[in-house]
């Protein structure tokens, strides 16, 4: 009796995404848009959000002097940083653990096929679905 409803328990929290893509589109007046929705033309790029700290320089080793700051000529092009609020952080984060642990608990993951049946996945797909959380946890927890 528990595992007929463990299991559709499982596939319900299986089945729902547990991380939102962003897209990144330019509008025909040159307006960039970030959304959680691919624009309706199709012609948006999906972004991996980046959360960066502040740097702040190391001191040099003892007896060393100090590093000469980088002259103004040999300026890099500024990076794309995407950033995401704390709160949505730690929920992706909460999100990616628990599915983590519920596939690492279960050796029988059922997975939608191309016929639209519901169908065991194989071992290897098993896998890839764990290594993909722990890079989400990677990115969200850490």
């Amino acid at each position: 009796m528990r595992r007929i409803i463990a299991l559709p328990l499982l596939l319900a929290v299986l089945s729902t995404p547990c991380q939102a893509a962003i897209y990144k589109w330019v509008d025909e007046k040159g307006v960039t848009h970030y959304t959680e929705q691919p624009p309706a033309s199709g012609k948006g790029q999906e972004i991996q959000p980046r959360v960066t700290t502040p740097a702040t320089p190391a001191a040099p080793p003892a007896g060393q002097p100090a590093e000469k700051p980088a002259a103004a000529t040999e300026q890099t092009p500024p990076r794309e940083v995407m950033t995401m609020p704390a709160e949505k952080m730690a929920e992706q984060c909460q999100n990616a653990r628990q599915r983590l642990q519920q596939l690492e608990a279960s050796p029988r993951i059922l997975i939608k096929g191309p016929d639209g049946e519901m169908q065991r996945a194989p071992e290897e797909e098993r896998q890839r679905m764990i290594d993909e959380e722990r890079k989400r946890i990677q990115l969200y927890c850490e």
